[in-house]
């Protein structure tokens, strides 16, 4: 049975208000192209918008089908990758690389409650230090695509880096922040994250820029302010984590040379209760992408996708690659971890890569006494391999991803503990469960549906009841096409926890191969699957990224809203608007799919669609900004203004 909603009366596209415009202040100018870029991630809609919204209140949208009422006055908003300066063709490039575009959809309060919601789209890039100076200096920094290259652009790369540590020196650059990976609300600010430099604050709903912020701290005398000793660049993490009870905000700085990792907790009024303590035992630098939470531990995960410029110089790797044989380690240590008085735990697992975590929690005792930490997250084998396609080697200067071999592979379903006959590039949610006794890391498959950005309920987080993740499906890899998103996947991981612990309890699980893989088998895997999960395609030619949980409004009986009611958020892009990688016209259309979060599978359409008359590129990760956000917002910078 498929779920409608009545659709109300709609304006016809070309009668919607606001227009769009390259701004004043945008120095640089580039060229339409007649053809879509060659680098897969600057091809069709990979390729960078330049204009922006004019004005603060955007361009009124067109609705089909009815927007939730618990979303009226508040806002989404999705940051991505959007190149200022685009390279030329040949040249290097990566997909986490360019200044960070945000694009919000405002659904506007109204006057009268019994109006239809009316929806408003904005963008605006995100204008950090390193824009500023790119906007006027080009471009300020390494690629990351030379930098993920083979051994064989060694010199080149130690040349161009020598060269842009003299710009960045020259034109006093701050920091390589550009906001364009994830965001987050904290202190009455809406902050775009990158994990090279200090968060950007930004105003909302407008979206533009009001500065860059560090946590400091106000209101507090200059002789009590936190300033112990620690790195001399600011950097954050794109994947800072609030606590939902105490307010919290607890981040860490990956750093070059050791130590590896800085950690710091923010108090909800914004005093630095832990400031850039050292982790001294993290030994050696990887990427950090993200970490998990607990209301006792934090999690820290040292991948091993490494850096080692001289070893891999001499195995003709790039300076930064995934070992196969080193370990994937994790690192817990206490919420106020003090480096001079803690020690972190160290956890080990067979070799593997994590983008994102879900949720994580403590493991009790009947005591209460915590006996294991747990995490969920997406597990794939190795590094992704479609990420990195620019090779100087390969014809064009393109290639990389699977090889011709692999693609021809077939591969078995995750969930046996075989991990070997896997996908490698398949990125699974996996339970981690870290036993603070044994010291024994147990992993188990939730999930086989390959699927990044796992998002669930925050409000939530750190429950160990918690039930549900929503993740974007991976489309199937093509040679020489970046990474896309084609659906939603909701997973009932709780459902399999439970049938693993009455396995366990039955002494009918095994350690699969004796290295922590608790697995409950392909078959029992996928009943479960086909019992209490559900998966939406969103159609031919049409992807999307992260999809984004947003709570219904509390009930009016003040009893608790069921952990899954709400709404999913997720923009889409048809690329039948596309033509040999560029758009056909300049008639462009993203839509804002809302679905409703309890009913996700393929027999149910979105609750209402928000009809955007712009290319939205794809992009990361987003956030829902609350009418009382938004309102917190707006005073903070009216007090700004009358100091």
């Amino acid at each position: 049975m498929t779920s409608r909603s009545k659709e109300p009366a709609v304006q016809r596209m070309d009668q919607l208000e606001g227009t769009s415009a390259i701004a004043p202040d945008i120095k640089v100018r580039t060229k339409d192209r007649t053809e879509g870029h060659p680098h897969p991630y600057l091809h069709g809609n990979f390729y960078p918008v330049f204009e922006e919204t004019v004005g603060d209140d955007g361009i009124e949208c067109q609705v089909i089908g009815v927007i939730p009422e618990s979303l009226r006055g508040s806002q989404y908003v999705r940051t991505g990758p959007n190149s200022l300066n685009v390279p030329k063709d040949g040249s290097p490039h990566h997909w986490f690389e360019g200044e960070g575009m945000l694009h919000g959809v405002y659904f506007e309060p109204g006057t009268d409650a019994s109006e239809p919601i009316r929806a408003r789209y904005m963008n605006r890039w995100a204008r950090s230090d390193v824009f500023l100076k790119a906007n006027k200096h080009g471009q300020m920094g390494l690629s990351l695509g030379l930098i993920m290259a083979g051994a064989d652009v060694f010199w080149g790369l130690i040349i161009n880096m020598v060269w842009y540590n003299l710009k960045a020196m020259l034109y006093r650059l701050k920091g390589q922040g550009n906001g364009n990976t994830a965001l987050t609300y904290f202190g009455s600010r809406l902050l775009a994250l990158q994990e090279a430099g200090r968060p950007i604050e930004t105003s909302v709903p407008s979206l533009n820029t009001t500065g860059e912020y560090y946590f400091e701290e106000e209101n507090v005398s200059a002789d009590k302010v936190n300033k112990k000793k620690g790195p001399s660049e600011e950097i954050c993490t794109a994947h800072p984590k609030i606590d939902p009870k105490t307010g919290e905000l607890i981040f860490y700085s990956w750093r070059r040379t050791h130590p590896f990792a800085y950690y710091s907790v923010i108090s909800a009024d914004g005093r630095r209760l832990v400031w850039e303590e050292p982790i001294n035992s993290l030994e050696r630098g990887s990427m950090m992408h993200d970490f998990a939470i607990t209301p006792t531990y934090s999690v820290l995960l040292n991948v091993p996708y490494i850096v080692d410029a001289p070893k891999h110089k001499k195995e003709g790797k790039p300076i930064i690659a995934f070992d196969p044989d080193s370990p994937t380690r994790f690192g817990i240590i206490p919420r106020h971890f003090d480096a001079t008085k803690h020690e972190a735990i160290w956890f080990e697992s067979r070799a593997c890569h994590i983008f994102h975590t879900a949720n994580a929690w403590d493991e009790t005792d009947a005591e209460g006494n915590v006996i294991a930490v747990c995490m969920t997250a997406g597990r794939s084998e190795r590094f992704l391999t479609d990420i990195n396609l620019w090779q100087p080697t390969a014809p064009n200067g393109y290639g990389g991803g699977k090889t011709e071999e692999e693609y021809q592979k077939q591969y078995s379903p995750p969930g046996s503990g075989d991990y070997t006959r896997q996908d490698p590039d398949g990125t699974y949610l996996t339970l981690f469960r870290f036993d603070l006794k044994t010291k024994e890391t147990q992993t188990t498959t939730l999930s086989t549906a390959s699927a990044e950005f796992p998002g669930i309920n925050w409000g939530r987080y750190m429950q160990p009841d918690l039930r549900y993740a929503y993740g974007a499906t991976i489309a199937p890899s093509s040679p020489g096409v970046g990474a896309k998103f084609d659906g939603i996947v909701k997973t009932n991981f709780q459902a399999v926890i439970e049938r693993k612990n009455e396995l366990l309890k039955a002494g009918q699980l095994k350690n699969a191969g004796g290295d922590g893989q608790w697995e409950l088998g392909v078959e029992e895997l996928q009943q479960i699957e086909k019992a209490t999960g559900a998966t939406h395609k969103f159609g031919p030619h049409t992807f999307g990224s992260e999809a984004l949980f947003v709570p219904n409004a509390p009930r009016k009986d003040g009893k608790e809203l069921a952990e899954d009611d709400g709404y999913l958020l997720v923009y889409v892009y048809d690329e039948r608007q596309m033509e040999n990688g560029v758009a056909k016209s300049k008639s462009q259309v993203t839509e804002l799919w809302i679905f409703d979060a309890k009913k996700v599978g393929q027999d149910y359409e979105p609750v209402a669609k928000v009809r955007i008359p712009r290319r939205v590129p794809y992009g990361f990760h987003g956030l829902h900004v609350t009418p009382e956000q938004i309102q917190a917002n707006r005073d903070l910078l009216s007090r700004r203004n009358k100091a």
